[in-house]
């Protein structure tokens, strides 16, 4: 349930979303600057909005940063065209290595992930991020077969990565690039 809270004419209101798990309020500062106030089914919106403001600093301070961070982003990777691109490209590209190595995957998405390439579930969906566009051939391809190991080797053990190192000859390369030139692309 999502419902929003009264504040300052010039100010967007928060978000307020009740979450029957939550055990306490929780304050996000989202990328576009937006607040989100996660609250327990059992608080209010008086106590919200208390929590709200008792934290206006923190809240100013992560806004900054977030206009900071956009005014330093590259335009081109905020460029529709690119995301379009990588959830046309991706998923094909993902089934069809799937396909060479005799692997199920039950569902390919491509997000916006902030820190990982990739991930994999317990239940056979493989998320990409849509970066992989951005990035060469022979990386692309060794997140995209990482992943894929996943549905073998749910884990990073030693057996694992010798899946990975076992059909990706250019993994040492690949982990290399991703340390070395893949933080700039977040």
């Amino acid at each position: 349930m999502q419902l929003a809270l009264p504040l300052a004419a010039d100010e967007p209101a928060p978000r307020l979303i009740r979450h029957r798990r939550a055990r306490r309020y929780i304050l996000r500062v989202l990328e576009d600057g937006t607040m989100r106030v996660t609250m327990p089914r059992w608080g209010t919106m008086r106590e919200a909005m208390q929590f709200v403001e008792s934290h206006r600093g923190w809240v100013a301070t992560q806004q900054a940063r977030r206009q900071q961070r956009a005014a330093e982003r590259p335009a081109w990777l905020s460029d529709p065209a690119l995301r379009g691109r990588a959830a046309d490209e991706l998923p094909r590209e993902l089934l069809r290595l799937a396909e060479r190595h005799g692997i199920a995957v039950t569902r390919v998405t491509v997000r916006n992930q902030r820190s990982r390439w990739g991930s994999c579930s317990r239940r056979g969906t493989i998320t990409l991020n849509w970066r992989l566009v951005l990035v060469p051939d022979f990386v692309r391809e060794y997140v995209m077969l990482h992943e894929l190991m996943h549905r073998r080797e749910l884990n990073h053990s030693a057996r694992f990565w010798r899946l990975v190192a076992d059909v990706c000859p250019r993994m040492d390369e690949a982990v290399h690039w991703l340390r070395i030139e893949g933080a700039r692309l977040f």
